[in-house]
């Protein structure tokens, strides 16, 4: 799968990576130098057999089709982003593949083989996301979502994890390890994303009062054997009944009244992590006949 953006004006092309940041930053992959645009303005992400649109709260927002975007957006062939007053035109091309020694030829496609391993997974959700979307002016509700999005991929890139999607108001990311090191960045990294909403919140304060809500998020640990691949090379998704109880769990934070929960089986062989829990017992989880062994984290590692 290959993707393009073609700058309307000049023609120039520029290929997609996994994950392009487009801004006015010098480090940025697609750099547009105008003081009308972002530093860091927006993103662009390879995920599900496709690329998705993230303005990352940019002061002056970002146009796809016209129309401004206050969320994630899936791209489709001839899709016209405007930033500032520079457009551009999103072209895929589905029939492009990627050969390497760790793919396996199936016909004329070619899949990524799929590799079993441990992981540590955290899933992350804004809370109260559709009144927030109902409440808020389309501008405050883009660069509020945005800077979430900006904040959890810097915030997970940061402590060692592999950000695998977002999902509209929720972001999925895992750790291909999980020695007591990287449960600890796991642990680090909630309490960054949990500073983070409250800065949010700080920042956009008056407006959040005046319709009634805060902005917060839950969060959930778990550790489990899973699948990974993809339908090329350089995309990679999770899968696994671990994928899907992370997100239950991260459900059950609101009826638990917690802000960060974690399955008893992240803490196993790691006496050490008691420290930072506090056993909530069996607790029954939507789709699973079993009930499940929660925690409730308490503490976080010091820096």
């Amino acid at each position: 799968m290959k993707g393009s953006l073609i700058d309307i004006s000049t023609k120039h092309s520029c290929e997609l990576a996994p994950v392009t940041i487009i801004g006015r930053n010098s480090e940025c992959h697609l750099r547009i130098d105008d003081p009308r645009v972002s530093r860091r303005h927006a993103m662009i992400r390879s995920q599900d057999k496709g690329f998705w649109f993230y303005d990352l709260g940019s002061f002056n927002g970002s146009l796809l089709n016209g129309g401004r975007v206050t969320t994630t957006q899936k791209l489709r062939h001839g899709d016209t982003l405007q930033i500032a007053d520079h457009s551009y035109r999103f072209e895929q091309d589905d029939q492009s593949v990627h050969h390497s020694e760790d793919d396996t030829i199936v016909g004329t496609a070619t899949i990524a083989l799929i590799r079993s391993t441990k992981v540590l997974i955290l899933v992350s959700d804004i809370r109260g996301f559709t009144a927030l979307s109902e409440s808020l002016p389309p501008d405050e509700l883009a660069r509020t979502i945005g800077q979430w999005y900006r904040d959890s991929d810097q915030i997970l890139t940061k402590h060692g994890a592999t950000v695998d999607k977002f999902i509209g108001d929720s972001v999925l990311a895992y750790w291909t390890s999980t020695s007591p090191d990287q449960r600890i960045a796991a642990l680090k990294a909630c309490e960054e994303l949990l500073q983070s909403c409250k800065q949010i919140y700080s920042e956009h304060q008056a407006t959040f009062d005046q319709i009634g809500q805060d902005f917060s998020s839950g969060i959930a640990l778990h550790m489990g054997e899973v699948a990974y691949g993809g339908m090329s090379h350089s995309e990679f998704t999770l899968v696994g009944d671990p994928v899907n109880l992370t997100f239950r769990l991260e459900g059950l934070t609101r009826d638990l009244n917690q802000s960060v929960l974690a399955s008893s089986v992240f803490f196993e062989n790691w006496p050490e992590g008691a420290d930072y829990k506090k056993d909530l017992g069996s607790h029954q989880v939507k789709g699973r006949a079993k009930p499940v062994q929660v925690c409730a984290i308490t503490s976080f590692p010091n820096t």
